[in-house]
């Protein structure tokens, strides 16, 4: 009744006198249905399209929102009215042995309805037939985690690699498969805590011959400590990594067994057996046209026939076992974020990243000009200024401090240097001096209106805001002070060119044995130069073969060969490695 499989493509003809059966009539509905449904999975695809949404009314009650989604055979699933559905009526729920998490999910469901009697029905006297098929939902639980990497298409571009999953922690590695040449790309961590009272502390290192850190480390260290302390986590961590100039090889993101360590609390957690190695494609081409690829080169029987932890998951439910019940303690909505944007939506978000539309005329040479200015190095220092009140109340008292409220100082983010002056201000509007320093000046030797204060200023760099506080010194009947402040970035030192005589070129390793035709890779690294690319290259006519990776081939003939890196930028810069070649 729910029809799984998709029609051959065969549908009526019509003629003249033709005798019609139920057959027939069956076979059209199909035909229509099955190819709706096809072009809903492969133009569409799947999830939640509108609504569908999860309330908690109480610890066993839940609320289901109307909505529409698009399952993966492409079936429409409707709700058409919101309904409240106690969890122990939900299929599935005779699953749910003890505390834990629990997804509930959506399914499209057919079944007949309407009863009536068919006079041409088999067997004798009149037969019960049904006149419709009604098409809904059901609702189930599962306590079973799917595959995350099939709900998507994020599986085109990501592999998700689990590294550690015991005792109530899961740590999975979300790596890209592909990474451009000379680009910047991240590794996420996924940590989830499930019933684990005690603080958790992990660390490992991220390693490859290809990639570096963000600063040119040969590894990225990975640690987390839980300062805030619950039951139940979920955190996502990035870390970013640098390829260099290598042009399509394939390469390893790996997590030595070594490296990796795990606390809960006091308790230190056994470590990996075996390292968790995940291999990665760099490519010179364009990320969209390697994922618009390997999107196309899916099976497509992949795509016609729905897994069994293919579903459509609106909540997950975190379950508390009581002593004769079970009592919904959090619910998360749409955990797996199974939506379906339109293309209305669609367009709308295109809209927030479009770039301004091209200028025309006179305006191309506006705009090309004001480029021109803002590549041009700034001549003076950039600098800010303004005067802000600090309130002090109604009698306000000799030693205690007030401040004004945190502003933006408009210079951006990073170290700036601020001036602060007390303006010598009456009610009457009386503005003739400005006193910079600390109880220098006294009032009752100059006249002066303000009162002897101490003055400061405290700049969030991160921020790019400015806060100025003062201590009087002395007793005033003023109820507030204005402070004036200057504010002003420093030039930036212009950096220093690269000095060809501090370069060096290093080879690692610079010794290797190997047996005829086996290989080895070698990585070469310019120190004192901002470009790494080199030229590799092997001296002797027959001593193997060398790509431009650093990927040596020995040849089938035995010796000593040397292999050399030369820098591409420096070319009198270049180092030297040598390979034994010899039958053991």
């Amino acid at each position: 009744m729910n029809n799984l499989q998709y029609s051959a493509g065969e549908r009526n003809r019509y003629f003249y006198g033709k005798l019609m059966t139920a057959r027939d009539f069956e076979d059209e509905q199909t035909y229509f249905n099955d190819k709706r449904r096809l072009g809903n999975r492969m133009l569409h695809g799947t999830g939640i399209v509108a609504g569908l949404g999860v309330l908690l009314v109480d610890n066993q009650t839940f609320s289901l929102e109307a909505g529409m989604a698009l399952d993966y055979l492409g079936r429409e699933i409707v709700v058409a009215d919101p309904c409240v559905k106690r969890i122990s009526a939900i299929r599935g729920f005779d699953q749910i042995q003890e505390s834990g998490d629990v997804y509930l999910g959506i399914a499209y469901k057919e079944e007949p309805c309407e009863g009536t009697f068919s006079v041409a029905g088999s067997g004798e006297g009149v037969s019960q037939e049904f006149n419709r098929v009604q098409e809904g939902y059901e609702l189930f639980l599962t306590t079973r985690e799917p595959n995350r990497a099939q709900l998507g298409v994020e599986s085109v571009l990501y592999d998700l690699c689990s590294l550690y999953d015991a005792d109530g922690i899961r740590i999975t590695l979300q790596v890209p498969r592909y990474v451009n040449t000379d680009d910047r790309f991240t590794v996420k961590v996924l940590f989830e805590k499930r019933d684990v009272s005690a603080p958790v502390r992990f660390s490992f290192c991220l390693e490859s011959d290809m990639f570096r850190g963000p600063n040119g480390e040969k590894s990225v260290n990975v640690e987390y400590v839980e300062t805030e302390v619950t039951t139940h986590k979920e955190a996502a961590l990035e870390y970013t990594m640098d390829c260099g100039p290598v042009r399509d090889d394939y390469t390893k993101i790996v997590v030595p067994a070594e490296s990796f360590s795990l606390t809960l609390g006091s308790k230190e957690a056994p470590g990996l057996e075996k390292p968790l190695e995940k291999a990665v494609e760099v490519t010179a081409r364009p990320l969209r046209d390697v994922v618009t690829d390997a999107y196309y080169t899916r099976h497509f029987d992949e795509l016609l026939t729905a897994r069994e932890d293919q579903a459509i998951y609106l909540a997950k439910f975190h379950i508390v076992a009581g002593q004769s019940a079970f009592f919904i303690e959090k619910v998360v909505r749409n955990p797996f974020r199974q939506y379906l944007p339109s293309t209305q939506l669609m367009d709308l978000l295109q809209t927030l990243e479009r770039r301004s539309p091209q200028p025309s005329g006179g305006q191309k040479e506006a705009l090309l000009a004001d480029i021109q200015r803002e590549k041009a190095p700034a001549r003076l220092p950039q600098s800010a200024s303004g005067v802000e009140t600090v309130i002090l109340g109604v009698a306000p008292k000799a030693g205690r401090s007030y401040f004004s409220h945190e502003f933006i100082h408009g210079l951006g983010p990073g170290r700036i240097c601020v001036s602060v002056a007390v303006e010598n201000t009456e009610d009457s509007g009386r503005n003739d001096t400005l006193v910079f320093g600390d109880g220098v000046f006294s009032a009752d030797e100059f006249s002066l209106a303000a009162p002897a204060c101490t003055v400061g200023a405290m700049v969030n760099v991160k921020k790019g805001t400015l806060q100025l506080g003062l201590k009087l010194l002395e007793k005033t009947g003023q109820q507030s002070i204005r402070l004036r402040w200057w504010a002003w970035k420093p030039e930036e030192q212009p950096e220093q060119e690269e000095v060809a005589d501090t370069i060096q070129v290093i080879i690692t390793p610079n010794t290797a044995n190997l047996e005829p035709l086996q290989q080895v890779r070698f990585t070469a690294m310019v120190e004192g130069s901002a470009s790494q690319e080199v030229n590799w290259s092997v001296v002797e006519k027959n001593g193997g073969t060398i790509d431009r990776n650093g990927l040596y081939t020995a040849p089938p003939t035995e010796g000593v060969f040397e292999i050399r890196a030369q820098s591409a930028k420096y070319g009198s810069y270049k180092a030297s490695a040598y390979v034994v070649v010899s039958k053991l």
